[in-house]
């Protein structure tokens, strides 16, 4: 009765997850039905050869819970246990994007900008959306003392994940990867398509500006 269900389970989790892709999976139970169900789901993926199954071993995190009613699933999530794991999974995926950002910016190929302008320029013309597009930000920059900057950064962040679809992380100052976002402005994106002399845009505004300025002088 145990190992059918075992197997139902399993059957519904393979179902709702991708395997491609490195998350805690947490098992909670009372007793020890959690652990039986990750020797279970170890020994299925070690009979059935399924590499991609036994390459989460390192993921199934099982933890302990008063009930197996839904009420517990607060309790099992407020767990240190299961916090610090969780925590070290938003961490390892910051980084992992950050490296990415590096990687792209060395190829120069106009998928990766850094800075305010460059990037609200490139969320504007819609490169920041849905397919792979990523908006980094340091949470340093709202903490900004004016309103206005703070409303700045909102707007682009929402613009990004509600408008476009893109992928939003705000990176803490206090973290590693945070900190190398700091040194480029405190904001960066990944494009989903290649865009060109963004700074030369910027350059552009500025000189017009200043010949107008230059001309109403000379009026």
């Amino acid at each position: 009765g145990l190992e059918k269900f075992f197997q139902t389970t399993l059957d519904t989790l393979l179902r709702q997850i991708d395997l491609t892709e490195s998350k805690p999976i947490l098992l909670a139970s009372p007793g020890f039905t959690a652990a039986a169900f990750q020797k279970f789901i170890m020994e299925t993926a070690t009979r059935t050869g399924d590499k991609a199954l036994l390459a989460q071993r390192a993921n199934l995190v099982v933890v302990h819970s008063s009930s197996g009613h839904l009420h517990s699933l607060n309790e099992v999530l407020q767990s240190p246990e299961v916090t610090a794991r969780l925590k070290d999974t938003k961490y390892a995926r910051e980084t992992r994007l950050m490296d990415d950002f590096m990687t792209l910016l060395r190829k120069d190929d106009g998928r990766a900008w850094y800075g305010p302008k460059e990037v609200e320029q490139a969320v504007e013309k819609g490169a920041v959306g849905r397919g792979g597009g990523v908006l980094l930000i340091s949470n340093a920059l709202f903490r900004a003392q004016d309103v206005g900057v703070r409303r700045r950064w909102v707007r682009l962040v929402d613009k990004v994940r509600d408008a476009e679809g893109g992928e939003v992380r705000v990176l803490s100052s206090e973290h590693e990867s945070g900190k190398r976002l700091e040194g480029l402005g405190g904001i960066a994106a990944i494009l989903t398509f290649p865009l060109d002399d963004l700074d030369d845009e910027q350059d552009e505004e500025i000189d017009n500006a200043a010949n107008g300025e230059a001309q109403n002088v000379q009026l």
